[in-house]
């Protein structure tokens, strides 16, 4: 039926819970061999046949047995190698299932199985420690409560046991809590320098040097940066990145993610639990608020992981999921061996109880103080429970009901070795292994900064190195500084020499879901970018200069054009030469002009006294012709009559010279302004002639700022 859950039979009929209910959580109780992990993974087997999403943390290793849906004695014989038991496992199951195997068919195609294990490579891997990406859409109390718990997470990696009072707790909770707040994914070396170099000054009202030194800070530094020196550290990383959203569905098909971390120390398996909470609390933040059921979250062996009389990491966001899960849909299962393990607060958030057969008087106890009805009977029920039978408390159901499990359609094999996850998983392994060659982000020594500098999804690395240069001339009276950069792509033998100058950059935050293209190995190996800035400081010794135009008279600035500088040459073109070549020529112009002034001044004076000479000699000349006609002294007034001529054609003559001495001078002054000009043309054009000189920079005075890597 739609909506519920054949988990086997209770008082001869066949026994259905609702997967409503499970929005209220459930806990499974039972000491060893009461078929506790049975009914476990027959509840996981109905969930899966609903097309509902699960994940499940298994700390034992027997949650993989939920893979092991075999139906015939070749199917078993791969994993018991004892062919009589193979066909006695083949015959239970056809006589478990009432012959009904298409069952088994059935729940085998129901959903997408994936067996995650951290920090191995038997089956998917799953990266313990990755970027620290800002959670979505939760509220202040919310996000407090999830940076804490990362902190813990952390601290818990490194056998730190600090509370949320101490000063490693303080310190990585507040240096998580500014980068979430500016919406800053935190890759573990930024978080490393950033305890190490503090993203700011103050905790309370106190200076960080006070609060906690910096010789302090750095042995905390250093001892997270061993997580990355040691020899498994690439370990912690390999695998696929935590994203609940994309762990949901394949297509159509739900998902069932099983999370096998036998084979992680406490430390490891505290952190990876911790992470897993916390991140499918941030996802139910994402959604909306539904009464149906919509995912299960079902841990194995909760022992240690919610103790009532401790803090771990892992509590705070297991209590937080209990107290308001179900109304996102979110259903959580328990499993322990102990009521004991338990908060009691968790307790009061779950509404139905799987109780099977316990040990001792005081478990007994414990569990009947939380249920209804009378205690002797109840102290006798549960004594007499047999194995695969539970006493069912479910808030929704006014009667306590025995459950009798049905056959499980997994083979319950017990504990999976890690080459049975291997051979399960190896065509997700294989296809895995590919895409986290492509989409991971290299791993690098924490002291080479990284910026991104592209909104791409698909990032290359380059190596930014940046520098400022002093250029010193005396002779040139020069004395200026220069910041140059330069890029060049993170290739294998990596060389300055291919680099574009000065490039223009828009840094940015790291692009979400960006894909890393692989780095080379001898780069990957680099402790820091000590080297790189020596040969940076050597090519931009031998290659960089300060190029200056130069004329006769002029040198260009540090960085103007040659257009730019011919445009000022022209504007200020005098020179010494040319300010002689003027005052010269003024000069000379001045002598020839008062000459010419002088000239003209005798001009009209002869031509003056001509125009006199020639009213003179016209008169005398009539004045003989009169006489000599009527006969009176004519010849002694002829002989003054010809010597006014003569004096006439005398002064003419000295016009005619006056006039060719103006006309002379004039003719000087023509040629002396032509010789001006052609001189003065021949200076503007070798002043205006330049040439390039080349400032070397001294290597004293090479300032290496930093080498950095770029993604872009």
């Amino acid at each position: 039926m739609s909506g519920e859950l054949w988990l086997g039979t209770s008082e001869n009929k066949p026994f259905f819970y609702k997967s409503k209910n499970l929005t209220t959580h459930a806990l499974i109780i039972g000491m060893t061999g009461s078929g506790k992990t049975g009914l476990g993974i027959t509840l996981l087997e109905e969930i899966c046949l609903k097309n509902i999403p699960s994940f499940v943390i298994d700390p034992k290793g027997d949650m993989g047995n939920l893979c092991l849906a075999l139906k015939n004695t070749d199917e078993f014989l791969t994993y018991t190698n004892d062919k009589s038991r193979a066909e006695n496992l083949a015959n239970s199951l056809r006589l478990g299932l009432n012959d009904d195997l298409e069952r088994v068919s059935e729940f085998k195609n129901s959903v997408d199985f994936t067996i995650y294990t951290p920090k191995s490579s038997s089956g998917v891997g799953v990266a313990l420690l990755g970027d620290f990406v800002p959670p979505q859409n939760l509220d202040d109390e919310a996000m407090i409560n999830y940076v804490n718990s990362l902190t813990s997470s952390i601290l818990s990696l490194l056998s730190i046991n600090a509370d949320d009072a101490s000063k490693e707790h303080i310190l990585i909770s507040k240096i998580l809590s500014n980068a979430f707040e500016e919406g800053k994914t935190l890759s573990l070396s930024e978080l490393i320098l950033a305890i190490n170099e503090p993203p700011f000054s103050q905790i309370g009202i106190f200076d960080i040097e006070k609060f906690y030194p910096a010789n302090e800070r750095f042995k905390l530094s250093v001892r997270l940066n061993l997580l990355i020196a040691s020899a498994n550290f690439k370990a912690y990383t390999n695998g696929e990145r935590l994203n609940i959203k994309n762990m949901l569905f394949n297509g159509t098909k739900a998902k069932c993610n099983i999370f096998s971390i036998a084979h992680l120390n406490d430390n490891e398996r505290m952190f990876f639990v911790t992470f897993l909470l916390n991140e499918i609390l941030a996802w139910i933040r994402t959604t909306s608020g539904t009464d149906e059921l919509k995912a299960v979250l079902y841990m194995d062996e909760i022992f240690g992981y919610f103790s009532p009389n401790a803090n771990p990491p892992s509590k705070t966001p297991m209590l937080t999921l209990l107290k308001q899960a179900r109304a996102f849909g979110l259903g959580c299962v328990l499993s322990t061996q102990n009521p004991v393990d338990l908060d009691y607060k968790g307790l009061s958030n779950i509404g139905t109880w799987f109780i099977g057969r316990l040990i001792t008087a005081q478990d007994k106890e414990r569990v009947i103080s939380g249920l209804n009805g009378d205690k002797t009977e109840l102290f006798s029920q549960i004594s007499n429970l047999e194995k695969r039978q539970f006493l069912i408390k479910n808030i929704h159901d006014d009667a306590l009901k025995i459950l009798n499990t049905r056959y499980a359609l997994s083979y319950l094999k017990g504990p999976l070795t890690a080459d049975e996850i291997k051979n399960l998983m190896s065509q997700k392994r294989q296809n895995f292994s590919h895409k986290d060659e492509q989409n991971q982000r290299p791993l690098i020594s924490n002291e080479i900064k990284q910026l991104f500098a592209s909104d791409k999804n698909e990032l290359n690395a380059y190596f930014l190195g940046t520098a400022r240069v002093r250029f010193y001339d005396t002779k040139l009276n020069i004395d200026t500084n220069l910041d140059l950069s330069f890029l060049g792509e993170a290739c294998e033998n990596f060389s300055w020499d291919n680099a574009s100058k000065n490039p223009e950059l828009n840094f940015t935050q790291m692009p979400q879901n960006a894909t890393f293209m692989p780095l080379p190995s001898e780069i990957l190996r680099l402790k820091n970018t000590k080297n790189l800035q020596s040969d940076l400081r050597d090519f931009i010794y031998q290659n960089e200069g300060l190029y200056l135009y130069a004329s006769p008279r002029l040198n260009s600035n540090p960085g103007e054009s040659k257009q730019e500088f011919l445009a000022r040459l022209s504007l200020n073109d005098s020179s010494k030469e040319q300010e002689a070549l003027e005052q010269k020529f003024k000069a000379q112009k001045a002598r020839l002009e008062d000459k010419l002034a002088s000239a003209r001044q005798r001009l009209v004076k002869e031509q003056n006294d001509a125009k006199t000479s020639t009213i003179d000699a016209v008169v005398n000349i009539g004045a003989s012709l009169i006489g000599a006609f009527f006969g009176k002294k004519s010849v002694s007034k002829i002989a003054t009559s010809v010597k006014s001529t003569n004096r006439l054609l005398k002064e003419r003559n000295d016009v005619k010279l006056s006039e060719a001495g103006v006309d002379e001078i004039l003719a000087q002054i023509d040629d002396l302004e032509r010789e001006f000009e052609l001189k003065l043309a021949e200076i503007k054009s070798k002043n205006l002639q330049i040439n390039q000189i080349k400032i070397a920079p001294k290597k004293s005075d090479i300032f290496i700022q930093d080498v950095v890597l770029v993604w872009m």
